[in-house]
């Protein structure tokens, strides 16, 4: 694609963007969804393939007919969540959000350490306005994407929201750090995926320490902090469950093994992310061993 071309698609895109902002909520997120599903059904063949496989993989048993169901679920999702960032900030006033466990995680939150383990479900930019409409200063781990509008749109909706963004590297890492160990509240996403390879959940792989679980164990041994697992759920087209799970922290050992750390937290986090699999975001990415110099 030659500049010009570039530059044609970044602007259209951006058009786009802008235009959904005018729609009522439910349009705009409707809107995303078909036009994600018939995108990848015209000219992304491999993405429902792979989704297939991979749901297939972990519902075994599972009919040709409930797979097909899943792939448009998680279609949807991928969809409503590109069309949302225009629209976010309206879901507080208009009643989108059923939040659970959030007054128990206000209790912590300014007084000890925390890192909120957040997931790729449902839609997990509705927390930074839930943090930011709770008065709970958040900083959070952010691996800029490669496309350009997408990039400036996620900052800008995560910095409309008070969320200060962290690059998930050795100075992001110090960075984390200084905040916990100040009582701040730092978030961080271990279920990701990198080149088109899933790097948490384990789902079944040797623990690892190339992703973030392992940045993530590396947090709390060194600040003290405890774990709130935060994941939505998509209710019904722009409607959510968020919920902020009970605060664990990692168990005592007697030397340290950072493998078996990362092992705990995965079999926190997997279970979620498995129950919500039609919805997770990674749904498409391999599941193929990580090499530990990854």
């Amino acid at each position: 694609m030659s500049t010009g071309e570039r530059n044609a698609e970044y602007w259209a895109k951006r058009a786009i963007y802008h235009a959904l902002g005018l729609l009522p909520t439910d349009w705009a997120s409707n809107i995303g969804s078909h036009g994600i599903r018939r995108n990848v059904r015209l000219n992304r063949p491999e993405i429902m393939a792979n989704a297939r496989a991979n749901l297939a993989r972990h519902r075994p048993g599972a009919t040709p007919e409930q797979l097909d169901a899943w792939i448009e679920e998680f279609l949807d999702g991928v969809g409503r969540i590109m069309a949302e960032f225009s629209v976010i900030h309206r879901f507080h006033r208009e009643g989108r959000l059923a939040i659970e466990g959030l007054d128990a995680f206000r209790v912590l939150a300014g007084r000890e350490p925390v890192i909120a383990i957040g997931l790729h479900t449902g839609n997990w930019e509705t927390f930074g306005p839930v943090f930011q409409q709770a008065g709970i200063p958040l900083t959070s781990f952010y691996q800029p994407p490669d496309d350009l509008l997408e990039r400036e749109v996620a900052v800008k909706t995560r910095r409309r929201f008070g969320v200060d963004l962290l690059r998930p590297d050795a100075s992001g890492v110090r960075e984390a750090m200084r905040r916990l160990r100040a009582n701040r509240v730092v978030m961080i996403f271990p279920d990701e995926a990198r080149d088109g390879r899933t790097m948490g959940p384990l789902f079944g792989r040797e623990p690892h320490e190339a992703g973030n679980l392992s940045i993530a164990a590396r947090l709390s041994r060194h600040t003290g902090a405890r774990f709130v697992i935060c994941h939505s759920e998509r209710l019904a087209g722009a409607r959510f469950r968020l919920r902020f799970g009970a605060p664990f922290a990692l168990p005592e050992r007697a030397r340290p093994d950072r493998l078996a750390d990362v092992a705990f937290l995965n079999a926190e986090v997997e279970p979620i992310v498995a129950a919500n699999i039609p919805r997770w975001y990674f749904l498409d990415d391999s599941i193929a061993p990580i090499d530990q110099k990854t």
